[in-house]
């Protein structure tokens, strides 16, 4: 029986644009006021940065690492503040949360760093039972399915009182289902179907109601 209902934050509940504008917009152009270089050249060499490590490891989602890395001396709020008017949830979000923290104990399971999580659903934590990012809780990516075994065991729930629902098919579907827990690949595009796929989230609500 379901109990707990893990999320996945960007691209599920908030859309991309805030973290895609700090990390693809805010860091480059801190960087080429740094280094006094044109933005242009700056977004290449920040990117490349970015991609020589790959989100399968820790240091993609450390900001304290990149400001570092990049030599840039601002506050990680203030760098956070810069786009506060970016944070945008899906038009479902408020009333899928709403309606299923009646029932079920909602939580986030992201990959973002703590600091973003809890900047972009500050707001709404009054939904949730926690929000946390796997990355800082755990120093895991969800690239593993002991990743989610270690949310369970945080939780205090078995695997099979659990359901992920999220945006990557690989991090949100198939590594929660080999760990033991029940997920939906929420698939916006609708570029897939089947028993494991939901469009939106109200669709991922009516699933979830019937399991």
């Amino acid at each position: 029986m379901i109990k707990i209902i893990s999320f996945d934050m960007d691209g599920t509940l908030v859309t991309s644009r805030y973290v895609e504008r700090v990390w693809l917009e805010g860091v480059p152009s801190l960087y080429a006021r740094r280094h006094g270089i044109g933005l242009e050249e700056a977004q290449r060499i920040v990117y490349d940065e970015y991609m020589s490590v790959g989100t399968r490891d820790l240091r993609w989602y450390d900001l304290s690492h990149w400001l570092d890395r990049f030599e840039i001396d601002i506050a990680h709020h203030d760098l956070l503040e810069m786009f506060r008017a970016d944070v945008e949830l899906y038009p479902e979000t408020e009333e899928v949360l709403g309606l299923l923290s009646e029932k079920f104990d909602l939580v986030v399971a992201s990959n973002g760093a703590t600091e973003f999580v809890e900047f972009e659903l500050g707001s709404y934590r009054h939904h949730f039972r926690e929000i946390l990012s796997v990355t800082s809780v755990f120093g895991k990516v969800k690239d593993y399915p002991e990743t989610f075994l270690d949310l369970c065991r945080h939780l205090g729930a078995k695997p099979d009182e659990v359901v992920h629902i999220g945006d990557h098919r690989y991090f949100d579907y198939e590594v929660p289902k080999e760990a033991g827990l029940s997920a939906l690949y929420l698939d916006r595009e609708r570029m897939e179907s089947g028993d494991h796929v939901v469009h939106d989230l109200l669709e991922a609500a009516e699933r979830v109601m019937g399991m």
